[in-house]
């Protein structure tokens, strides 16, 4: 379903009355369909790990533009879609449409999107999961911002949770238009109501699989308010090990206060959120959570109706810094162009060949290149240069040989480009070069290219050097190389008056040079 932004919806600031309520007289909330879990039956891990050493960062240019990007319209258009689907109990055709329409979502964003389905409890149902892998391949870091799709049967959860799962949703919408050091996943639970066993079955799975998630942002009700002080407030839920993270979300929303304006209040620990099922398994999360509960809560009154847009776009810009700060974002950058190359397609044992490559950095980055020789060797990252320049690489080849050179390109953040079509070369033996007999100034160069003993079907350039500094390329006056079948034979008429004497011709075919003693009778050379 395509979000439609609804505009004809009060983004409610409703100063109706002032709030009285003190610090620490929350009343977290709990799923509907399940009750109080004992308190000895809890399973949950104790952390063994020591918090990371990790603060609120300074003001970023690259988290305001994300926040400046989360807009009420938007938030009310994804509310608009699901909440017409009607009240989504897990297994009912409206929870798996609702999974579908979030499914469709992320992959909209070309975000890696997957149903995680889970059977918890005789309850059988899908997660939906859509990652972005962080940019720097040393780090297994993993953060999470997850809510609950499903719903009680009484309503459509306007609050509960389709304001979480709508956070989640325009986390990777505005996320995935940047690139993080640190793996993100954005999760959808279903079955949150029946005793978050969709939740408990990931957190499961993830601590089996070794997991390093180091963060939970758990975003349940988040958008309830009638009172300026309701509006101005928020409250986070978190256990002693998630502490940490308190601490960082607090220095966020300082840093940030000019785009969030609210002020954080401990709730302490509460297991009535899918939070709680990450405790269980030993990872620390926070739980974010209105500061006074809806009065329609579990009831068919939670409808947009009852929902505070500007009040969930505050809480969303909060959890969004923070986990744009934990997983380091970055701006997006996109690799090079695949680069052209051009060069030489024949050559001999023992020569250096140069070859140019060039190709442009759609950010305008620097770039380097590195060329495979295609025989088993490589150049090693070359340059940088600038965007659009051309590099030269050059190589010897000890083997004989049909060899494919490619290259590839890397920008200045590390963006490597696909490797380029591959450019042919032909390595030969050195040529050999017999001069035949000279008489009265007439002469015969053969130019004969052999491999491994035998003559090989290459051509060969060619010149004639006479004792003085003459220079016979083909007809002098164009400059041009007469080029020679392997085995064939090249002649040249020189008539030269330079008095009775000796001299002494060289021929160059490449690599190979032959000299001969010549007795030259005339001075006059015929082009």
């Amino acid at each position: 379903m395509t979000v439609v932004p609804v505009m004809s919806f009060s983004l409610q600031t409703a100063e109706m009355k002032n709030s009285t309520k003190a610090v620490g007289e929350y009343s977290a909330p709990t799923p509907a369909y399940a009750p109080f879990p004992p308190s000895d039956s809890s399973n949950r891990v104790v952390a063994v790990h020591d918090p990371p050493e990790k603060t609120g960062a300074s003001l970023s240019d690259i988290v305001i533009s994300m926040l400046e990007q989360v807009d009420a319209s938007v938030f009310l258009g994804h509310e608009v879609n699901l909440t017409s689907l009607g009240p989504r109990r897990t297994g009912t055709a409206a929870c798996i449409a609702g999974a579908d329409y979030i499914y469709n979502q992320f992959e909209s964003m070309g975000l890696w999107v997957r149903y995680r389905p889970w059977n918890n409890g005789g309850y059988s149902s899908n997660n939906v999961e859509a990652t972005m892998n962080g940019t720097d391949e040393t780090s297994d870091e993993i953060y999470i911002i997850c809510a609950h799709y499903d719903t009680v049967s009484a309503g459509p959860g306007a609050d509960d949770d389709t304001s979480g799962t709508v956070a989640v949703i325009m986390a990777a919408r505005i996320m995935s238009q940047y690139q993080f050091n640190h793996t993100i996943k954005f999760v959808a639970f279903s079955g949150e109501e029946q005793g978050l066993l969709g939740s408990e079955v990931y957190a499961q799975q993830a601590a089996a699989a070794g997991w390093n998630i180091v963060g939970v942002l758990n975003a349940d009700m988040i958008s309830y308010a009638v009172t300026t002080n309701d509006g101005n407030n928020l409250i986070v839920y978190e256990n002693t090990a998630s502490e940490w993270l308190y601490t960082y979300t607090s220095n966020i929303n300082t840093e940030y206060s000019d785009y969030i304006h609210l002020t954080l209040h401990h709730g302490g620990s509460t297991w009535g959120s899918d939070h709680n099922s990450f405790w269980d398994y030993g990872y620390d999360a926070l739980f974010y959570f209105e500061y006074t509960e809806t009065p329609y809560y579990h009831t068919s009154g939670d409808t947009i109706a009852h929902i505070n847009a500007t009040y969930a776009v505050k809480n969303m810009r909060l959890i969004f810094a923070s986990l744009a700060e934990l997983s380091e974002a970055n701006p997006l950058n996109h690799p090079p162009e695949t680069p052209i190359m051009t060069g030489p397609t024949t050559g001999f044992l023992g020569l250096p060949y140069s070859f140019n490559t060039t190709t442009t950095d759609p950010d305008g980055n620097n770039i380097s290149f590195m060329f495979d020789w295609g025989d088993g060797d490589n150049s090693g990252w070359l340059g940088p240069i600038a965007s659009g320049a051309t590099q030269t690489g050059s190589h010897v080849w000890a083997l004989t040989g049909t060899f494919n050179i490619t290259v590839k390109a890397k920008d200045s953040n590390g963006a490597e480009s696909e490797v380029s079509a591959a450019h042919t070369i032909v390595i030969s033996a050195a040529p050999t070069i017999e001069i035949g007999a000279i008489t009265g100034g007439l002469f015969k160069v053969k130019a004969v290219v052999k491999n491994n003993g035998a003559v090989a079907a290459t051509n060969v350039s060619w010149g004639i050097d006479l004792a003085g500094g003459i220079i016979l390329l083909g007809k002098a006056s164009s400059g041009t190389i007469p080029t020679i079948a392997a085995g064939g034979t090249a002649t040249i008429t020189s008539k030269m008056i330079l008095g009775f004497g000796k001299t002494v011709i060289t021929v160059t075919a490449d690599t190979a040079t032959k000299s001969q003693n010549a007795t030259v009778l005339l001075v006059y050379i015929k082009t």
